[in-house]
């Protein structure tokens, strides 16, 4: 596309040498045929001009016109590839006479152009014959003389280029893609075609303005022969982007060192015709990236010695980016500090003030995960620690793979809560969000843990915890009550706070509880299910210095409710030993209810007692009515089949005394 701009130059460049020379023995129409054709010649493209031409002689040599056509090629059907208002074009005289192309200025009002790829591949701008290309054998512009030869430009010199008002429309009829520059202003100065060119634009894409600013050191070989000095600023809102390396066009490659600020990610993605994704602090609602940078033409960037901020997030490392797929695809090798994701996702596990029942601790808030699918991904990533909001990590090494809205992430190191977990998690965006969590932690602090994950923080152990649930949900309370799954749990040496069990056995009174009150153990141990967010065990079992307990019950995880027996028996030696005594534990995570199960205690307590009044009891019972039935009834059990087989019977023999004995 350049190299068609360059040789409409040239053919402007015939058009002053023709208007100038003619001026004094053709009238204006005339002048005007004789330039359009010697400009056709040189382009292959018919131009048309209206109005008079004007040629000047003072200060420079040089030609003004009206408003200007420049025809397209024959299969395009949008019409004219360039017009203008206007065209003025100076030249210096003194070295069009020693030779030489020295240009003073390209002035051109409210150009339009129209850059077009074909189904087939064809490009508009691909100019057919004329003599600006067929001068000589080797192809090398005008003429041979003073022509450079590796680029086959001639030796043009320009001041200064400037376009007002101007657009751009790019159709690749291939794809269907279409992009639209409005509101262009641009200056172009080219001392020589083999020295340095700086390029200022400013323009409108997708109704966001950018500029640019470029200088290219070596610009016939930037065109044509490979990589050459260039620096670049740009500008799109708040974001500031500026590049020093090397690049050419034939093929299209760049390299060197980048240093974008995009402080106005909004702007950024409206240049390119997207809604800015809604990420959460921390993912990239602010980015800044720096590093040596390398674009080729198959649509891949490369990023070394790369600085990534993210928000507050800062990492670094090696990132491949390939763009030609249906989207961005992204392979990182990255490693960083403490890493803060806690705005990731809402809600938090306390239930709300006033609330017995736990039902609305998790937030309702819908969970935005849009943003995994934009982009797919296969990042390997070591932090210092992550912070997730629901939970904190310390030492982390994961490979995340994210295809097409869902992510598997695997646990290759993850220090946490003064232990080691390993596993798996998925995060599935397609058609509504699910996540599992397949994880086993070896000397796992469950305080803290599960102060984070449900805002409990009665109990003080480390131990072994293996999980694997699967939830389905667009928030965090829906996510909680459709948990299903299963899980085991082990634990040393710790305490139970808020339960005296040893207190509440001794005295057989549950007024144990609260502050203060708790339950020393020397282990724990159990299995779990989880079905539709209610967790069930049977199995638990715990040991401590002065008693044992089993337990039982359901824990509802998405009501963050309880309903727990515990059934604790003091040892031998203990005030009471040998008594179990049952513990029922209801009620919600932050105001749990306990009490004694007093029916059961009084049957051990007094099980003999109560048998011998009882027994003692029925036989008065069955007595008296024999006595006032005239029945012959031995026990209580199945009294009423006893009492309705004794009146049928006297029933049957009174209707036979009635007729007779017969």
């Amino acid at each position: 596309m350049i190299r068609w701009v360059l040789r409409v130059v040239v053919g402007l460049i015939v058009l002053v040498i023709g208007a100038v020379g003619l001026l004094f023995v053709l009238p204006a129409d005339r002048i005007a045929k004789v330039v359009t054709d010697q400009f056709e010649a040189a382009t292959g493209r018919a131009m048309t001009l209206q109005g008079d031409v004007r040629p000047t002689l003072w200060p420079e040599l040089g030609v003004n016109t009206g408003p200007v056509t420049i025809a397209n090629a024959d299969w395009s059907p949008s019409g004219p590839m360039l017009t203008a208002q206007s065209l003025s074009i100076g030249v210096d005289i003194g070295a069009l006479i020693g030779g030489t192309i020295h240009v003073k200025r390209i002035e051109a009002e409210a150009p339009k152009i129209i850059l077009e790829v074909a189904r087939d591949g064809r490009a508009n701008w691909d100019l057919g014959g004329g003599s600006a290309d067929d001068a000589s054998p080797n192809d090398s512009g005008v003429n041979d003389s003073g022509a450079n030869e590796s680029t086959g430009l001639p030796q043009i010199s320009l001041d200064r280029a400037t376009m007002t008002g101007a657009s751009v429309t790019f159709v690749d009829y291939a794809s269907g893609g279409r992009t639209e520059l409005n509101q262009i202003e641009a200056s172009l100065s080219l001392p020589s075609v083999q020295g340095t060119a700086n390029l200022a634009l400013s323009a409108v894409m997708q109704g966001q303005p950018f500029s640019v600013d470029a200088t290219i050191n070596g610009f016939a070989d930037f065109l044509s022969k490979g990589v050459v000095p260039v620096s670049a600023d740009a500008k799109i809102g708040g974001s500031a982007i500026a590049f020093k390396g090397r690049g050419g066009l034939v093929p299209f490659a760049l390299g060197g060192a980048l240093d974008a600020d995009l402080a106005d990610m909004a702007a950024v993605f409206r240049l390119v015709g997207q809604a800015a994704p809604d990420l959460p602090l921390g993912f990239g609602q602010k980015v800044a990236v720096t590093g040596n940078i390398t674009v080729t033409d198959t649509g891949g960037v490369t990023l070394r010695d790369g600085v990534i901020r993210l928000d507050q997030n800062v990492l670094t490392g090696a990132v491949d980016l390939n763009t030609s797929g249906d989207r961005p695809s992204i392979t990182a090798k990255l490693s960083a500090g403490a890493l803060d994701f806690s705005n990731a996702i809402g809600g938090e596990a306390s239930a709300a003030p006033g609330d017995t029942t736990g039902a609305s601790g998790w937030s309702r808030d819908r969970i935005d995960v849009s943003a995994l699918g934009t982009v797919d991904a296969d990042i390997a990533l070591a932090a210092a620690s992550i912070d997730i909001g629901l939970a904190q990590f310390g030492r982390t090494s994961i490979i995340s793979k994210l295809d097409a809205g869902r992510a598997v992430t695997e646990i290759k190191e993850l220090v946490a809560y003064g232990g080691q977990i390993g596993g798996s998690f998925v995060i599935n965006s397609r058609g509504g969000l699910s996540a599992r969590a397949t994880l086993a932690g070896d000397g796992v602090a469950l305080e803290p843990l599960l102060n984070q994950l449900a805002g409990y923080d009665r109990l003080l152990a480390n131990g072994t915890v293996t999980i694997n649930v699967l939830g389905v949900g667009n928030d965090m309370f829906t996510l909680m009550n459709s948990l299903n799954g299963d899980g085991t749990l082990k634990l040393g040496k710790g305490e139970l706070k808020g339960l005296d069990l040893v207190g509440m056995l001794r005295n057989l009174d549950p007024s144990f509880i609260g502050a203060g009150a708790s339950t020393i153990f020397n282990s724990i141990t159990g299995t779990f299910k989880v079905v539709d967010g209610v967790m069930s065990n049977v199995d638990l079992q715990l040991l401590s210095p002065l008693l044992n307990a089993t337990g039982s019950g359901e824990i509802g995880i998405g009501g963050q409710t309880l309903d727990y027996r515990v059934v604790a028996k003091l040892l031998e030696g203990q005030t009471n030993g040998g008594i179990s005594v049952p513990v029922i534990i209801s009620g919600s995570w932050t105001k749990p209810k306990f009490r004694l199960d007093l029916e059961a205690i009084a049957k051990q307590q007094f099980g003999d007692e109560i048998e011998e009044v009882k027994t003692r009891a029925e036989s008065e019972v069955v007595k008296k009515i024999n006595e006032e039935l005239g029945t012959n009834v031995e026990s209580l059990d199945n009294i009423e089949d006893t009492l309705k087989k004794e009146l049928e019977q006297r029933a049957t023999k009174g209707l036979l005394d009635l007729l007779g004995g017969n």
